[in-house]
């Protein structure tokens, strides 16, 4: 790895990582973990490891595909023909989009924002947000660049803060998780916990930043990809990640008996307040706001990027592409976290395990393609 690492610079390698975690950590990932360990606090442990296969190890899995096809979506969803290999990912693309994702990380950000101004309507809440995404996304520089370098230090030291905050507090206050004997069994914890990783949405994530994680590592001379780094900067992202979904889990479970009667979105509210006072109230909206919001940036801009190239017409027309995309959103994010989760949810449960099938297939044909062509060489050398 040395020789590639030296022709890629090493805080390039670390701004990548840094924009990857900022990048899928968003409204999704600050919510369900503290919901799954609220919900299971005796079984946490249980419940993280279930939540880290599907929202770490498998959108990883998606990440490490699309390196391996140096970042060509057409390539990753080749096995389904020229017409599903269009139709697909643009649903997935609508999905982590406009009408899904993205709409969600406002709703995220409103419910901590309501912690101490609830008289703020959610129309104008919504309208601020897409209006920041907007001058966010309005040119087309480099996503990467503009989340690792200027983003992601606010939202890590927030983060940080917040949760580090709490963790802290919950172990000197000797804050006790609780056995509650209607607990489920550890094995129910672990399915339910596995399954509630396909509301992250992470691998249909993965799709798409992995096609900017890896163009930000192309050289502009040289088409090839230092598979390496990439997938360091990647592995970098996916740890933070890791480390941040523990603390959440442990947090809710920690913290269930203040918490599990709460809605999914106040709940992070509720324990930084608990544990660092009601003055953190401007902390803790700070942070999910944030946390949100750079989700919802490089959603729209790989969302307005994709469609644009998808849809012909559209190919010279990245400003109206891009102000339909908001105004799908703000449209979208009026109807709440549980009108968009009640809208998602039947379509992950099918839509995400086909997902996982065709990223494990197209890195065993990559690999096998690698290893037979190895074998070529060498039989050959052996021929001569």
């Amino acid at each position: 790895m040395s020789a590639q690492v030296n022709s890629v610079a090493k805080f390039k390698i670390f701004i990548a990582g840094f924009a990857a975690f900022a990048m899928f950590f968003g409204s999704g990932n600050l919510v369900f973990p503290l919901m799954l360990g609220s919900q299971s606090p005796s079984n946490w442990l249980y419940s993280s490891i279930g939540l880290a296969i599907t929202g770490v190890f498998v959108p990883f899995l998606g990440l490490v595909a699309m390196t391996c096809l140096k970042g060509s979506q057409d390539a990753f969803f080749r096995w389904l023909g020229k017409v599903g290999g269009w139709i697909i990912p643009f649903l997935i693309l609508m999905l982590i989009g406009p009408f899904g994702v993205i709409p969600r990380c406002i709703a995220v950000g409103y419910g901590a924002w309501q912690s101490f101004s609830e008289q703020t309507p959610l129309w104008i809440f919504a309208l601020v947000c897409v209006s920041i995404i907007w001058l966010a996304t309005f040119s087309n520089a480099k996503i990467v660049d503009i989340i690792g370098k200027y983003f992601t230090p606010f939202k890590l030291g927030a983060l940080a803060l917040v949760i580090g905050g709490s963790l802290y507090f919950a172990l000197i206050s000797k804050q006790t998780i609780s056995s509650d004997i209607n607990s489920v069994s550890p094995a129910t914890s672990f399915k339910v916990s596995f399954f509630e990783g396909y509301h992250t949405m992470d691998l249909m994530a993965a799709l798409f930043f992995g096609v900017s994680l890896v163009t930000y590592f192309k050289s502009k001379d040289n088409e090839s990809i230092p598979f390496k780094p990439t997938l360091g900067a990647m592995a970098i992202g996916m740890s933070l990640l890791f480390v941040v979904y523990m603390a959440l889990v442990y947090l809710g479970a920690a913290y269930s008996g203040q918490i599990s009667h709460l809605p999914a979105t106040q709940m992070l509210p509720e324990i930084a307040s608990i544990a660092l006072g009601e003055t953190s109230d401007y902390l803790i909206s700070f942070t999910l706001v944030v946390s949100c919001l750079t989700t919802a940036v490089a959603l729209t801009s790989v969302s307005v990027d994709f469609i644009c190239e998808k849809i012909s017409f559209l190919r010279t027309k990245r400003q109206l592409t891009l102000m339909f995309c908001i105004a799908t959103t703000f449209v979208i994010a009026l109807t709440g976290f549980t009108g968009i989760m009640a809208f998602m949810a039947p379509i992950l449960i099918w839509l995400y395990p086909f997902i996982i099938f065709l990223a494990v297939l197209n890195i065993i044909v990559h690999f096998y393609k690698k290893i037979a062509a190895a074998k070529l060489k060498t039989d050959a050398k052996k021929a001569a």
